[in-house]
């Protein structure tokens, strides 16, 4: 099994790490930092334990929860270059083996995701983490009558062949943004799996790309609309679905997504889709809150040099006062929602079978009996991140560590690479606020590979 193995061209980045280390207010002794328990905690071991669309990894705070911190150390003190910094003075009892399986429902080797809870003031306990995130993979297509895990075993259905795979980010917002988030990434996969499931019954997944974009879609409204928001909060959501050769983008809010291509002989690493941020000064999302009464505060240049955002303006009903909104569209923020702010992502299909074609390299047979050898030269894998990590990273850095952690033999393993892309976010937050804000943050990834997965 590949762990991290030592890579010169991580070191800067391990260095941000020290200093963002340095820079996360440590606790009082015997205080913990207070974060929401995800409903999905299971065992991959056991599927009767595992909601019936799969089983999820679920990020843990890779700072404030002590084993996933001393999981992560002990496999970054596998490699044959330890880090240039002691990242905590407890001695690490467990070796990598047992660290990678401390973190098995946190990531592997093909897919990955973490966190680390922000600072946004007061009393460190008083803290809550925000952001959600998930990898399903196998992300199982559910009958609707159907309460166990389903493996896809009725071979009368198109899709049973296709590998189904769904990740993505959920950033909570404003007052109790946190309920809204954790229902979110419980309810959206249940609700997903069984419209494709309807879908796939009869068609095939070619002729269905327009009715899965349609799923998407009204699955995101429903969840807006069965939301924990009636008071207050609301969440961002960024998936990636895959589903055979294609991958669907759904996207509402200011989270992102992307995929990513990497060339096996070049170590070259393009991004071929990423969905836009959905901010109120876009000309058709700001023509839309203004149709329905809502009204868009721009920032004055200098303050969004700054990183100032335009916002949509509403009467928050907590407080009584007037309340912006970064974002035109989001899950939840329904009093937002009275003014223009809706639900409804933009979605985008990706041909993954088209980003690989033509690079194939095939070899004669060895013998007369034997076929063709052909492995592609293009590797394709998909992140989504919260604000909280792309507001400090550029996403062409986030693409090359993420892929050098799937596809290098001597790179990271894909949980010290989010590890690395988070220290790093962490480490510039602090410095450009001061050490007085630092948001939350969330980090899912994975490969998007055409392989047959084991089921």
């Amino acid at each position: 099994m590949r762990l991290f193995k030592g890579n010169n061209k991580i070191t800067l980045l391990f260095a941000a790490s020290f200093v963002a280390a340095m820079s996360v207010p440590k606790l009082s002794e015997g205080k913990e930092i207070v974060t929401e328990d995800n409903d999905l905690q299971h065992d991959s071991n056991d599927k009767r334990s595992c909601p019936s669309y799969g089983c999820p990894l679920l990020p843990k705070d890779m700072y404030f929860d002590e084993t996933t911190q001393k999981a992560l150390k002990a496999i970054r003190m596998s490699t044959s270059q330890a880090p240039p910094y002691d990242d905590g003075d407890k001695e690490i009892d467990i070796d990598s083996k047992q660290a990678l399986e401390l973190l098995k429902n946190v990531g592997g080797q093909d897919q990955a995701t973490l966190t680390l809870i922000g600072y946004k003031g007061g009393d460190l306990k008083e803290q809550i983490n925000q952001d959600r995130a998930f990898v399903i993979s196998p992300f199982y297509i559910q009958r609707p009558y159907d309460n166990d895990v389903d493996g896809g075993s009725d071979s009368s259905s198109p899709s049973d062949q296709a590998i189904h795979r769904l990740m993505g980010v959920f950033d909570g917002h404003a007052k109790l943004g946190e309920l809204v988030s954790e229902y979110t990434v419980t309810t959206l996969p249940k609700l997903l799996s069984q419209k494709l499931k309807n879908i796939l019954a009869e068609t095939s997944v070619d002729e269905s790309q327009s009715e899965i974009q349609k799923a998407l879609i009204e699955t995101f409204v429903e969840v807006d609309k069965t939301a924990p928001a009636e008071k207050s909060g609301g969440c961002t959501a960024s998936v990636v679905l895959q589903i055979g050769k294609y991958a669907w983008v759904a996207n509402a809010g200011d989270s992102r997504s992307f995929i990513a291509t990497f060339k096996k002989s070049t170590s070259e690493v393009n991004i071929v889709y990423i969905t836009r941020e959905d901010k109120p000064d876009l000309p058709e999302e700001r023509r839309r809150v203004e149709a329905a009464g809502g009204k868009v505060y721009i920032p004055p240049a200098d303050r969004i040099r700054m990183g100032a955002s335009s916002r949509v303006l509403y009467v928050d009903p907590s407080t009584g006062g007037t309340s912006g909104l970064a974002m035109s569209r989001s899950i939840g923020d329904w009093a937002a929602g009275e003014r223009g702010v809706i639900p409804h992502p933009t979605v985008d299909v990706v041909d993954i079978a088209k980003l690989i074609e033509g690079s194939q390299e095939c070899s004669a047979p060895d013998t007369e009996d034997s076929d063709d050898s052909c492995e592609s030269d293009i590797e394709v894998f998909a992140v989504s991140a919260t604000d909280g990590l792309l507001d400090f990273m550029k996403v062409e850095d986030i693409a090359k560590t993420v892929a050098d952690s799937l596809y290098v033999d001597d790179g990271p393993h894909p949980l010290s690479a989010c590890e690395t892309l988070i220290t790093t976010a962490a480490s510039a937050w602090w410095q450009a606020k001061n050490g007085q804000y630092r948001d939350d943050i969330a980090i899912a990834v994975s490969k998007l590979s055409l392989t047959t997965l084991e089921r």
